[in-house]
Order: C-alpha cells, then structure tokens, then sequence
C-alpha cells in the first residue's frame, strides 16, 4: 500500500487570482508550459474546470523560435478565441517559392501564418483563469489504491480528475502511460534561429522563400514572422554533415559556406541558433491510462517536414474538449479523443517520413507540409 500525503504547492508569484470555480468542479493538472500544455489547460478552464498548469522551467514563453500555422492550427484557435489577436503578432504567408538545382517552383498557400513561438504561448495564456506554478518538476506519475497521483521532485503529490501529460518529446507522463514507447531520431536536423528583420526588397513579407541543394544534403529557408522578424533556417543531412569531433558551431559554419550569402549573413548575426535533433515515433494506440492522457509532442512527435508539432497539438486540445463535452463518462471522453488523435498523428507520421525521404533522395520541389489538414 502506498501511503499518500497530499502537499500543499505554491503558486507561481506571476499566477494572478484565478477566476472563481465551483468548489464541485473537477481538477484538472496539466504538465508542461508548451504550446499543447497551454491550450489544453485552456480548454479545460472553460468547460469549468478547476485547472492547474506545471512548469519544470522559470518562465513558458521566452523558449522557442518561429512556427507555421497551418489550416488545422488556425481552426483551432479559432475555436478557442484566440486567432483574431493572434494574427497581429504574425505574418500571413501567401506564397512559397523553392529553388532547386536551378530550377524555381512558386506556390500558393492559404491559411498559413508564421508567428514567433513566445506570441502563440502568451495567446493561448489563461493564467488568470488558472493555478500557474513554475520551477515545478515532475518526476513520475505512480498509481496508489486511490488512482493515479503526481510525484513531484520536491517529495510532494497531486492527485486530480484529470492528468494531462503535456511535457513534450520527453515526456515523463509517457513513461506511465506508455512505458514501451520508442522515439526514432531524424536523419534530416535543422538550425534555427529567430531574427531582426533585415530589410531586402528581395524578401518580401508574405514570401516563404527556400533553397534545396540535394547534392549536398542541404536545405535552408528564410520567412517573416511577425512585425520586424524573421525565422531562418537550415536543414541537413546528419549522416552526411556530422563529425563526432565537432562542435555545434563548426558544423554550422561547415554548412554555411555552401548556402547562400543572405543565409549566411542573418544566421552568423543571430544572438541564438538552435540545433533541433528531429525525432518521431510510430503512433500510440492508446494515448491514455485510466485518468491519464497525453497530447502534444508528448503523445505524437512528428518531423519538421510536416509544420505540425503545434498545429496537431492544437488540434488535440480541441479534441479533448469536444471529448468531454458529449459525453459523461471520463472513459468514454478520452477514447473518443484517443481515437481521433490517433488517427491524424498516423497521417503526419506517414507524411513526414516520405516528405524525409524525398529530401534525401533530391526529390523535394515544394515547400514541405502534412497533406493531413483537416480543420480541428
């Protein structure tokens, strides 16, 4: 038997006074500050529920660089009321337009907004509808005679109606819900980085702009994202480019001298570039274990190629609450959530892989995306 003693946990001093809730309301936790924690814990809140959101850092909106918003994303926000804020921060793309081995290929986009990360994560904030806690580390949720609890480093546990693991390709909610799962890394990384906007009438603001040089295994882009920003980045074959000798800074410069000099230019002047060690997964069946569920990167990490991470993380919090408002039953809720989950992660785990593979073989003419777009 495992003997239980609730902890009493202090809000972050950031957390303003949530909004009153019925004290009979069921308490939700949500773990992890990303994009799929904020939207589901805001979806929770407004179907009623008392909601607490954890997170193992200081701050939730300072990581990240820029991300594209697709058909899927937009409607879900939508939905949640949050897209006519959400578009000033970023900039609408009309227009795609990829140069390989000489030859440029142009294409129409609809529905696709690029926005710095920290902007989609302060929309979807509804600290003053919740218990915010930050410097929260979770290290295990551990099931007792009563259900499931959280295991905090502190020594502290938490139980609640509902456990929603949302922290990421990393998940420690994973290990409980699904202790087999395997992540398969990416053979095509990125560098990533977030700029000032140079101003170059060769860049215009509604342009994805992209070079793909499969002879060398190379593929970098530049694309507005926001009022005075831009997200460059670079796409490479890790097989191809990677020595265990080098550092992160000596590959990036290894690579730049093939690219570009407008690349080069924006990614030596950026303050951070990230290296993002792309991964996926084949799909969970089960995205839950009694009241414990997954969503996001947590439950479905996908490859770049697809622009889905927090489109498809997005769409899950629409789910779960579509889920638990037709039906009474928990059980019920969370299969019905699993089962539509499910379903599209197959489709942008599929998607990705053959869009890497097109990369690889030179194949890639357009800019690449999920063809699973359905609205949320």
């Amino acid at each position: 038997m495992i003997s239980l003693k609730q902890q009493t946990r202090t809000p972050s001093k950031q957390t303003r006074s949530p909004a009153a809730k019925s004290s009979s309301a069921k308490v939700a936790v949500v773990i992890g500050g990303g994009v799929a924690g904020w939207a589901a814990a805001r979806v929770l809140s407004h179907l009623g529920w008392r909601v607490e959101l954890h997170e193992k850092s200081s701050a939730t909106a300072s990581k990240g660089h820029a991300l594209l918003l697709m058909k899927n994303g937009l409607s879900a926000l939508e939905s949640m009321g949050v897209k006519g804020d959400l578009l000033k921060h970023g900039s609408q793309i009309k227009f795609a337009k990829t140069r390989v081995s000489g030859s440029n290929n142009s294409e129409i986009l609809t529905d696709c907004v690029c926005l710095p990360r920290n902007a989609l994560v302060e929309a979807l904030d509804c600290s003053s509808e919740i218990k915010l806690f930050h410097d929260s580390q979770v290290v295990g949720i551990e099931e007792g005679d009563l259900g499931s609890f959280i295991r905090f480093d502190d020594g502290g546990v938490r139980r609640a109606d509902l456990i929603v693991g949302a922290d990421g390709v990393r998940s420690v909610v994973r290990q409980f819900v699904a202790p087999d799962f395997k992540i398969r890394m990416g053979r095509v990384q990125e560098f990533v980085a977030l700029l000032p906007k140079i101003e170059n009438r060769f860049f215009p603001s509604q342009i994805v702009r992209k070079i793909h040089l499969p002879k060398q295994g190379l593929a970098a882009g530049i694309a507005p994202a926001g009022p005075g920003r831009e997200v460059v980045w670079i796409q490479f074959d890790h097989q191809r480019w990677c020595d265990s000798q080098q550092s992160d800074r000596e590959l990036l410069e290894s690579i730049l001298i093939q690219l570009p000099r407008a690349i080069a230019i924006r990614i030596r002047n950026a303050q951070a570039v990230h290296r993002w060690r792309t991964c996926d997964a084949v799909k969970l069946e089960k995205m839950s274990r009694g009241n414990v569920l997954l969503v996001g990167d947590a439950a479905h990490p996908c490859l770049p190629f697809t622009s889905q991470g927090a489109n498809a993380a997005l769409v899950d919090a629409v789910n779960l609450g579509r889920g638990l408002r037709q039906h009474v039953l928990m059980d019920d809720a969370l299969d019905q959530f699993c089962s539509k989950s499910a379903a599209a992660a197959n489709q942008h785990l599929q998607a990705g892989r053959m869009l890497e593979q097109e990369f690889l073989s030179g194949r890639m003419t357009a800019l690449p995306r999920s063809a699973s777009l359905a609205a949320a």
